[in-house]
């Protein structure tokens, strides 16, 4: 399975931990978080709940990756880069308010650069939810 799409295509419905390997990847397979929302098959790449992970490294640690994907994590970029150059994938940024309240962003298109564009955003299409319009 190269995505979570993939892993919600083939039958699986509930969010958890799942082993890919994105189609240029030429590493190992990998574990990545799917969530199974919003049509199912979100590969989440960032998740932060209570800030008991230092999100504040270095360029390898970006690049590479950390934290656990069951709690706080960064995918990493190389990862995220080869994710997002396998097609034309979507954006969707969750946020929880202090009082609880959910608020999401979705871009209908998403796409990063490697390592030598310094992983710089080269599409974001546009924009839905009840986030706020975001700014250019």
């Amino acid at each position: 399975m190269k995505d979570c799409l993939d892993v919600f295509n083939a039958g699986n419905t509930i969010d958890g931990i799942y082993t890919i390997k994105p189609t240029n990847w030429t590493g190992d397979s990998f574990d990545v978080f799917c969530n199974i929302t919003d049509g199912g098959g979100w590969t989440v790449f960032q998740r932060r709940v209570n800030g008991s992970v230092e999100f504040y490294r270095n360029w390898q640690s970006y690049k590479e990756g950390f934290g656990e994907m069951d709690h706080e994590f960064w995918l990493g970029n190389d990862k995220l880069y080869d994710l997002t150059i396998q097609g034309d994938y979507q954006l969707r940024i969750d946020m929880v308010n202090k009082d609880g309240a959910l608020y999401y962003a979705k871009f209908d298109l998403f796409r990063i650069n490697d390592e030598s564009d310094n992983y710089k955003l080269s599409k974001l299409g546009n924009y839905s939810g009840n986030a706020g319009q975001p700014t250019a």
